[in-house]
């Protein structure tokens, strides 16, 4: 296939980023359709579409994964193949588009602030582990403020996972149990601060 056609099947949509980005980030990962379709926040007919599309030009491939269940009467495991789709790392443009994409996140750091309006009175938002490339680290948005509303967090979030690829764990946290915990060098708060972060709101001088 021409490089001209492979390039324009693949940046004809900002949908279709998205699937690229989440295949991009978790590269040992194969997910099953449901799974694609809910992290990047796609209808059913146009995700299907557009895999199809990624599959064609060989920027990801078919493959397997075993996944365990407990059976609802017997609750005894049993382990079941999930057929699904996982990055193709031998992609020839794979090193490009990476880059590509990598160029957009901070972007997708200034959408989070502006999606949470409305989502009460907030204070700090740090962004840290996934987001910093740390993949070891357990928070990787933590946010401070008064009346926080949780429904609207979580799908200022969830459209920070699709626009990032990668699935996202979150603490929240009232303005003064922060400040008091802050004063005491309180465990959660020196780990997260001491490992590479990034503070994208501050509205209470923290340095």
């Amino acid at each position: 296939m021409p490089q001209a056609t492979i390039l324009g099947k693949l940046f004809e949509s900002e949908a279709k980023v998205r699937l690229m980005r989440l295949f991009l980030m978790n590269p040992g990962e194969i997910f099953d359709a449901r799974i694609i379709a809910k992290r990047a926040q796609m209808q059913p007919r146009a995700f299907a579409h557009d895999l199809k599309k990624l599959l064609n030009v060989g920027y990801i491939k078919r493959g397997t994964r075993v996944v365990t269940l407990a059976e609802v009467r017997s609750g005894k495991l049993k382990r079941r193949r999930v057929v699904g789709f996982g990055l193709a790392r031998d992609f020839m443009y794979l090193n490009e588009i990476a880059q590509l994409l990598a160029s957009d996140a901070p972007r997708a750091r200034e959408k989070l602030v502006s999606s949470m309006k409305g989502a009460g009175k907030i204070n700090l938002v740090v962004i840290a582990g996934r987001l910093m490339n740390e993949e070891t680290r357990t928070v990787d948005v933590f946010i401070v403020g008064d009346s926080l509303k949780k429904a609207k967090i979580e799908r200022a979030l969830k459209t920070m996972e699709s626009a990032t690829g990668k699935e996202l764990v979150y603490a929240f946290m009232a303005t003064k149990e922060f400040q008091y915990r802050y004063g005491l060098y309180d465990r959660f708060l020196k780990e997260l601060f001491d490992n590479p972060h990034e503070i994208i709101l501050n509205k209470l001088g923290i340095g």
